[in-house]
Order: structure tokens, then C-alpha cells, then sequence
């Protein structure tokens, strides 16, 4: 990613990942990121 990109972000969230895996594709980050925030939330109920 590019300084200037980064810069223009309103946030930047960093999936921790084993192996050697340097990235993943847009549509899985989502979905580890979407699952990751309804498991903490149904934990807070």
C-alpha cells in the first residue's frame, strides 16, 4: 500500500495470520473482519 493510500484511510486493521500467507484478497478480509466483530458482539450480551 502505497504512503499516499494510507495516509487518505480513515482507519487501517491488520488480520495477524501464520504461515506464509503475505495477504489475502478483499472479499475474505471482509469476511474474517464481519465475523470477528459478531463474535465480540454476541460475547457482550
Amino acid at each position: 500500500m502505497s504512503k499516499k493510500v494510507r495516509e487518505n484511510c480513515d482507519f487501517l486493521v491488520k488480520i495477524p495470520m501464520k504461515g506464509k500467507v503475505t495477504s489475502l484478497n478483499a472479499s475474505v478480509s471482509t469476511g474474517i473482519v464481519v465475523y470477528e466483530v459478531v463474535k465480540q458482539r454476541n460475547n457482550k450480551l
